[in-house]
């Protein structure tokens, strides 16, 4: 009715200002919202995507890791002769006294925590040497160049004063050795 008595001028400017009302109101009302929750799909499927290839990256690090954990434990088995076990005692015994009877070496065991393994999984025995100097520094030699893996903690050399039947200087030697108990 409004409508009906205005020029053709402002009817324009009328059916313009509404169909530009409407347009602002589309835009805000459906573009601009559907905008929003296009951006906000875009950067949750970012941070899925880089969450995937980290998760891509650990399993590709694991798969390696895997890999390289079976050649260690395959290598591991080459060590298995030359570490010490529980139950080899008397096979560790038995060799300290060949070694310091092939060596005219006195030996005395005067320590041990072979029976009682610590909690560091390390085998202790403190014994007493008593001989030629050269002869303790041979059999010294091989006790450190033997299948086991010996650590000399403590070794402490002092003259005897006493000479043996051939004339030569006795020399005791307290040596404190560790193993590692597999």
């Amino acid at each position: 009715m409004l409508l009906i008595r205005l020029d053709l001028t402002k009817k324009t400017i009328v059916w313009v200002s509404i169909l530009s009302l409407l347009t602002l109101i589309i835009i805000f009302g459906v573009f601009v919202p559907t905008l929003n929750y296009i951006k906000k799909t875009a950067d949750e499927s970012y941070k899925l995507r880089i969450f995937l290839e980290q998760k891509y990256e650990q399993s590709l690090r694991s798969h390696v890791t895997r890999k390289k954990l079976a050649e260690i434990k395959a290598s591991m088995s080459k060590f298995d002769p030359f570490l010490f076990k529980s139950g080899d005692e008397l096979k560790l015994i038995t060799f300290l006294e060949t070694l310091s009877a092939k060596h005219n070496v006195t030996q005395t065991i005067s320590n041990s925590t072979l029976d009682k393994v610590t909690s560091g999984r390390i085998a202790s025995i403190s014994m007493s040497l008593s001989g030629k100097y050269n002869d303790i520094l041979k059999h010294i030699a091989e006790l450190e160049t033997s299948d086991y893996f010996i650590y000399i903690n403590q070794m402490q050399f002092t003259p005897a004063f006493t000479k043996n039947s051939d004339g030569d200087q006795i020399t005791n030697l307290n040596l404190t050795i560790e193993l590692y108990v597999n």
